[in-house]
């Protein structure tokens, strides 16, 4: 059975239109991970979390009193709707919660997919991570205008869009002397504040659905100015190369083209990173920041140490999974955990990739490249 989830395109296009002139919205998002957050006490815990740093968004900075009241209604508000027991998340891998009175907004949205723990406060919902799937991957690009602005998610051959909008720019002005000056420094200080809106979505999408790889696609003039706008964590994931395309008749296609061999050569570095981390951990006596091999690897996922699982792409095993409580292993007829009996499985590997991504490992296909051939095609960086 799926996990539970919430969203649909109605609840999508509803929260895109809950706007309002000089309003402010709550958007919270919970962490549900069943390996982290099963029981009720990790789910407090959590909660709680989730609403001090709510609590610290809000009370940053200066507000407009009116706005400030608000927020802090909103506040209360989430930690009545937000129960440990939480019977209305039962199924989610996390939960997703709207708030703002002046708006009349109150939704609460099961998410099948993970989500990080984070309260972001906007002009409206922030709803790009509810576009997220799990196996569309980290990549974020972004198609910027003066005016607009486009954000694809995904990977270098899967990209799709998970939200557009566009900031109040007026155009330019045509007329000399010091009225066009003044035109400009507005225009100018317009687009200052666009370049904003962008850097803090980019910053709020990264605490909420990770992405490792940033890209920019725009024109030279505006290329510097988000750059100096970028919050350093988001900053850190940017790729040093603007995408070359025409914005005006870029579609994801389009993008996933243009960006093909700027990622492509980004995912070989990684993948030589995460290599040359395995070995390193592999050649000191006494590491156990690696394993090498099926049964080692699979008794990391057991035990839900892996931090990356690395196998060759289109390699398969045979072995047994138990049923019940999801041990793995290579061969044997009973789990050594409860007893019962195991199922024979043609392909563990598989079973290996799912467990890798339901702990929220890091998972990396290796096409064309002989490393993992003495490790038996599969290996894995550890966590602990």
């Amino acid at each position: 059975m799926g996990a539970a989830n919430d969203i649909t395109e109605p609840a999508l296009r509803e929260l895109a239109a809950a706007r309002g002139e000089g309003e402010v919205v709550l958007s919270l998002y919970l962490d549900l991970d069943p390996g982290h957050f099963a029981t009720a006490p990790a789910r407090a815990s959590e909660i709680d979390s989730l609403l001090d740093g709510a609590h610290r968004e809000i009370e940053a900075g200066e507000r407009p009193h009116a706005e400030l009241m608000a927020l802090r209604a909103s506040l209360e508000r989430a930690r009545e709707i937000l129960d440990p027991q939480m019977p209305q998340a039962q199924g989610a891998r996390a939960l997703a919660v709207f708030l703002s009175g002046p708006l009349a907004l109150e939704r609460v949205m099961r998410l099948p997919h993970p989500a990080r723990t984070a309260a972001v406060v906007a002009d409206g919902p922030f709803i790009e991570p509810l576009a997220e799937e799990r196996a569309a991957g980290r990549v974020c690009v972004v198609l910027l205008g003066e005016r607009d602005a486009r954000l694809l998610r995904g990977g270098a051959r899967a990209l799709h869009e998970v939200s557009s909008y566009g900031d109040d720019v007026h155009g330019r002005h045509h007329q000399g002397g010091w009225s066009q000056a003044r035109y400009q420094r507005s225009v100018h200080e317009e687009v200052d504040g666009h370049l904003r809106h962008v850097a803090r979505v980019l910053h709020a999408l990264l605490r909420v659905a990770p992405y490792d790889t940033l890209l920019i696609a725009t024109g030279e003039p505006l290329y510097p100015r988000l750059l100096e706008r970028l919050h350093p964590d988001v900053r850190a994931r940017l790729l040093e190369h603007r995408v070359e395309i025409d914005l005006s008749a870029a579609g994801p296609a389009e993008v996933e083209e243009a960006v093909r061999p700027l990622l492509d050569a980004e995912q070989r570095e990684h993948e030589q990173r995460l290599l040359a981390e395995l070995r390193e951990h592999l050649a000191r006596d006494g590491d156990t920041r690696a394993a090498a091999g099926l049964d080692a690897v699979l008794a990391a996922l057991v035990e839900r140490r892996v931090a990356a699982l690395l196998y060759d792409a289109g390699s398969s095993a045979p072995g047994v999974r138990c049923p019940r409580c999801g041990w793995m292993g290579g061969a044997g007829e009973s789990c050594p955990v409860d007893g019962g009996p195991l199922e024979p499985r043609e392909d563990v590997v598989e079973d290996a990739v799912a467990a890798a991504l339901e702990q929220s490992a890091e998972v990396v296909a290796l096409h064309d490249r002989p490393d993992l051939g003495p490790l038996g095609g599969i290996a894995a960086t550890l966590r602990f």
